[in-house]
């Protein structure tokens, strides 16, 4: 971080009158505007492929290929065997190639339905298995669309967030700019419940605490006091010293900016999580990793799950306990019915043992498919999603109304608030003083009524009203 002497060597009117348009320019172009390099993204495609690892589209998956697969032994022993044996080499593969299981599931889909196309070329479409394939697809689908709107409401509440006013000194008179306007010299004005916008150094404080549990993890405020001009050390442990994303949570304070965007403490930190290869754990001491995992929930809007969210979960789980119990139970029973009639049963002497086999194991994959339909119906795996959905909805719309709201459990809190307590004029109110009584030589009134006794020229009305 930059001493004030440094800065001082820059621009030498700025700690105390501010930062001149000329010197804002000057800063803006040699430092840059104080904004952040966003974190990666995962791209579209991958999270539309991820959707085909949920546990119901397995299930789904498997009972198409059975069903591909019995279909194309009927229409072509050879077509079958390739089948069966595609499959099986996938399968096999994943074993022995780490990296190639989360991808499975969709590499089996794109398997199904190249199968299907070799069943309708061979004169012997699958029906049923192009069926459930389309079952696959409208599922995933309809999940990835949930996600992908989800998505997009949190990135706009994630916009929106730096939109916030600082109060900065520039040629003698205070200013409120957005975030992203700060530059390094500008002297900022630091109250209680400001977040501090870049990371600088302290001139003036009277009482000041700030919270730096972001940089630190310590819960407690500590106190900053006016730095020297000759002071170089820098760290959230230095008294003179404040960084980007800290709170003040009492007291007042001047502070002059040193460092703006990414040559921030917390600018760096995000360098490094965008730098960082996908899977691997970020470099350095513990302390330093929950620093960065810190940073990282900073700079973007929390998904965590909320407590609605919690017990619906659990209530889903529940649900598709059920589920699958009788789905089983489903499936026990029409085995043991197409045990009792014969339409599962080994072959005998005399019959055509292919024939029989495949009639057997075509029964068996209608009985599996039926179980695979309860449990379809009975779990309900979109609930959660669901809830995600209404309350990132519910975040948009309060933000709409100036209301900025950071986290999903925020928004489902104040749905449930019935009493709203404040202590500090202007949180609630206008933040303006209005007269409501007056007294003139003995004379006491409320406004309303001096405000009429000024049609007759009173100096009480008079009084009231200018």
């Amino acid at each position: 971080m930059r001493s004030l002497r440094d800065v001082a060597d820059l621009f030498p009117k700025a700690r105390d009158a501010g930062l001149t348009p000329d010197d804002v320019t000057a800063s803006r172009s040699r430092f840059g505007a104080n904004r952040l390099t966003p974190l990666p993204k995962e791209p579209i495609w991958k999270k539309f492929l991820e959707k085909f690892n949920e546990p119901i589209i397995k299930i789904l998956l498997a009972a198409s290929l059975l069903k591909i697969v019995v279909d194309l032994f009927e229409a072509s022993p050879v077509a079958g065997g390739v089948a069966l044996a595609a499959v099986i080499g996938v399968l096999v593969a994943a074993g022995f190639v780490k990296a190639l299981g989360e991808w499975v599931p969709s590499i089996l889909f794109g398997l199904a339905a190249l199968l299907v196309g070799v069943t309708v070329l061979i004169g012997h479409p699958s029906y049923e298995g192009l069926a459930v394939m389309v079952a696959v697809a409208l599922a995933t689908g309809v999940a990835f669309y949930s996600e992908y709107r989800s998505d997009n409401e949190f990135e706009k509440l994630n916009a929106t967030k730096d939109a916030v006013q600082v109060k900065v000194t520039r040629g003698g008179n205070i200013h409120a700019i957005g975030l992203e306007d700060v530059v390094v010299g500008d002297l900022v004005v630091l109250e209680m419940g400001d977040e501090i916008p870049a990371d600088g150094r302290i001139v003036r404080a009277n009482e000041l605490m700030l919270d730096q549990s972001l940089m630190t993890g310590e819960s407690e405020p500590v106190k900053k006091t006016a730095a020297r001009d000759t002071d170089t050390a820098d760290g959230p442990e230095q008294p003179g010293c404040v960084y980007r994303g800290t709170q003040v949570v009492d007291g007042v304070g001047l502070m002059v900016v040193a460092n703006v965007g990414d040559d921030t403490m917390i600018g760096q930190i995000a360098r490094r999580l965008g730098g960082e290869p996908e899977g691997e754990e970020p470099e350095g001491e513990g302390e330093a990793v929950t620093a960065e995992g810190r940073v990282q929930q900073k700079l973007t809007i929390s998904k965590a799950a909320t407590p609605l969210q919690q017990k619906l979960e659990v209530l889903a789980g529940l649900i598709s306990k059920v589920g699958y119990i009788a789905a089983v139970a489903i499936f026990v029973a029409l085995l043991a019915r197409g045990l009792f009639v014969g339409e599962v049963r080994w072959p005998g002497a005399g019959e055509d043992f292919s024939s029989v086999l495949l009639g057997s194991i075509r029964a068996l994959l209608s009985y599996f498919v039926y179980m695979v339909i309860i449990v379809v119906v009975a779990v309900p795996e979109g609930l959660p999603m669901s809830v995600t959905v209404s309350l990132a909805l519910a975040m948009r719309k309060m933000t709409r109304a100036n209301a900025l709201v950071r986290q999903l459990v925020a928004t489902e809190t104040i749905g449930s608030a019935t009493v709203i307590c404040s202590d500090k004029t202007g949180t609630l109110t206008q933040n303006k003083m209005t007269v409501s009584r007056v007294a003139l030589g003995g004379v006491v009134a409320d406004r309303e009524l001096a405000g009429h006794t000024a049609a007759a020229g009173t100096p009480l009305g008079w009084l009231v009203l200018n």
